[in-house]
């Protein structure tokens, strides 16, 4: 669970006054809307919408792939945060994903679930559309909070209630690795079929039906006779599987969740750990009928559903088990995700068990925001044993809940989480800065605070960021850019609240490769990154490539550039001031004329083009910088 305190929204904020502290109420959904492709008028009625009700956590079906960005807008128009959708590998509709749109983070990356994964064999082709699943971080709950979605076959054929009873079986393995009865989690999504109807014919498939598309492959694991009927397993379902079916209805009593058959094709089923509180099937056109759950804003025109699509959106409140954690103050600051006995456990003082961080009497003390990346070095001659990243602020602040985040920039793996180093245990206490303000993470050639893995070659030598990181909310490998294809450049998933960033970059930047957080970027040197940065003036966040001055791949700024100083201040002379007296003017001028052609570490304080040793472009910005505003 995140130590971040997250606003639950305005519907948690409703409901909050007759809500048992046993428990947390949280609004979610689920929406098929038609072959989603970002058309203004289309996405317009659906952002209106899901504006309306207000839920926490939407699952939404046939989100066309193209234009990718269509997916991000409509999320971000309707206030969602946090987005995910699942590719189409190995189905038999590439184009319609399942998606899902927060505004809790996920508590780990979601994931897309293919035949393939849930089978275990490597030959199943049998989804026409791959599921989705992720896990929540909800603010005050015992366990993370679990939605899987899904989309299955349409149709009325046999084969298309064969596929349908084979997803059916497919989605109850997509729980498999959760208890009913302590995690809450809830199975949604437009399942193609009445519940209300008539029992199917045949009872039973002892063999493959007709008329399957060529490819469809049975996974190994599923042997015949394959029951016919969509919903039997979820029915049937008991113990650690158990899942429980919520009504939903329309203002006008119909249970129909698409008007034009007058079917009900739109479900939410929940664990056991979920305890159903209200649900309805939502239709612009009965907004003047009384009744129905608590929505927001206006009333919406009655004809707004059907501009959006062919399907109605169904939306329910839910109850999830209360860990009964409260604020609880510690020398790291305030944690409300932790109950009394656990506060004492941590040396703490308990503020009371439903009080969130910053609603706690009296205040905790405040963790320091002020941190800053001052240096860093991802690549250097020799053996790579000096890399690291020198973390500065006031002298012995903790580090409490505060890690290092390497994110991969280059092409095709870019949002890849490359490296996570947590400064929440140094020899058992959390880490500080020393004395002077200091902190070094990194090789074992270095003398480092924290000694990062192995000390040797840590650090990839392509584009990346590193960033400073409070309450982490992912892990190595996790992939903060989703699209499919190697992402856009843009990250889809939070890490936690960043207090500081640098990108570093070698040429391919920013044709493919990305950074991110909007950090600065330094580089290239030449083709390839730099070896690194170090803030000139010392300490100086300006959050501008300006506070930044290029590292020396010599170490010791014998081929032009800055040297390395971790757990140091960075050197007085630098960024043009060869004289290291804070000011940058004439009497610098005589030092660049004397460095012209040089590379050595008395030229370095006059690098400015980020390419070691000094020539005519250093000059020039020299000049620029001298005579400019």
């Amino acid at each position: 669970m995140s130590k971040i305190r997250l606003l639950s929204g305005l519907l948690a904020l409703l409901f909050c006054a007759n809500v048992s502290r046993a428990d947390v109420r949280i609004r979610v959904a689920t929406f098929n809307i038609e072959n989603f492709d970002g058309d203004p008028v289309q996405e317009a009625a659906a952002v209106d919408i899901l504006l309306r009700v207000g839920a926490d956590i939407v699952c939404v079906q046939e989100i066309n792939n193209t234009p990718s960005s269509a997916f991000v807008d409509l999320a971000t128009s309707a206030g969602y945060s946090f987005r995910y959708l699942a590719d189409g590998t190995n189905t038999f509709d590439g184009s319609n994903h399942a998606g899902i749109m927060s505004k809790f983070p996920f508590a780990t990356a979601p994931v897309t679930l293919s035949a393939i994964d849930l089978s275990g064999d490597g030959s199943a082709k049998d989804l026409t559309r791959n599921f989705v699943r992720a896990e929540f971080d909800i603010p005050g709950a015992a366990e993370n909070f679990v939605l899987v979605g899904n989309h299955w076959k349409s149709g009325t054929a046999d084969e298309d209630e064969f596929r349908r009873s084979v997803e059916a079986l497919r989605t109850m393995q997509t729980t498999l690795p959760f208890d009913s009865s302590t995690i809450p989690y809830i199975v949604v999504g437009d399942m193609n079929d009445d519940i209300n109807d008539s029992p199917d014919s045949p009872s039973q498939f002892t063999s493959l039906p007709g008329g399957l598309p060529g490819g469809w492959t049975l996974g190994s694991d599923l042997s015949y006779p394959i029951a016919n009927g969509v919903f039997k397993p979820m029915q049937a379902s008991s113990g650690s599987q158990r899942l429980n079916l919520l009504p939903a209805f329309q203002k006008d009593g119909s249970d129909a969740t698409r008007n034009s058959s007058g079917r009900r094709l739109d479900y939410i089923w929940r664990s056991n750990a979920v305890t159903y509180v209200d649900s309805e099937v939502y239709d612009s056109a009965d907004e003047g009928l009384g009744g129905g759950l608590t929505k927001f804003g206006s009333p919406l025109p009655a004809g707004t559903s059907a501009a959006a699509s062919d399907h109605l959106l169904v939306f329910a409140d839910i109850d999830i088990p209360d860990n009964q954690s409260g604020a609880c103050c510690t020398a790291c600051g305030c944690d409300d995700t932790v109950n009394a006995a656990q506060c004492l456990g941590l040396g703490g003082e308990f503020r009371g068990a439903g009080v969130e961080c910053g609603s706690e009497i009296p205040a905790c003390d405040a963790l320091p925001s002020n941190l800053i990346i001052n240096e860093f070095a991802v690549s250097h001659d020799g053996t790579q044993d000096q890399e690291f990243v020198e973390i500065k602020g006031d002298p012995l602040e903790l580090l409490c809940g505060l890690s290092i985040v390497v994110i991969e920039g280059e092409t095709l793996s870019k949002g890849n989480v490359d490296l996570l180093v947590s400064l929440d245990d140094c020899g058992g206490n959390p880490c500080a800065l020393d004395s002077e303000g200091y902190f070094v993470a990194g090789g074992i050639g270095v003398g480092a605070d924290l000694v990062i893995g192995t000390g040797i070659g840590r650090f990839e030598n392509g584009t990346q960021t590193i960033a400073l990181v409070r309450d982490v909310l992912v892990a190595p490998n996790d992939d903060i850019d989703t699209e499919v294809g190697g992402g856009d450049g843009v990250e889809d998933v939070s890490v936690g609240t960043i207090l500081d960033a640098v990108g570093i970059i070698d040429d391919d930047y920013p044709v493919s490769d990305a950074i991110y957080f909007g950090a600065v970027a330094i580089g290239p040197d030449g083709t390839t990154v730099p070896a690194g940065g170090a803030r000139c003036p010392n300490g100086v966040d300006t959050d501008t490539l300006d506070d930044w001055v290029v590292l020396s791949k010599a170490i010791d700024g014998s081929d032009g550039c800055v040297p390395f100083t971790p757990g140091t201040d960075n050197p007085a002379m630098c960024g043009g001031d060869f004289n290291g007296d804070g000011l940058f003017d004439l009497s610098d001028y005589a030092g660049m004329q004397g460095c012209m052609g040089s590379a050595s570490v008395e030229c370095s304080a006059m690098e400015l083009d980020g390419i070691c040793g000094i020539t005519i472009e250093d000059y020039d910005i020299f000049v620029t910088r001298l005579t400019g505003p």
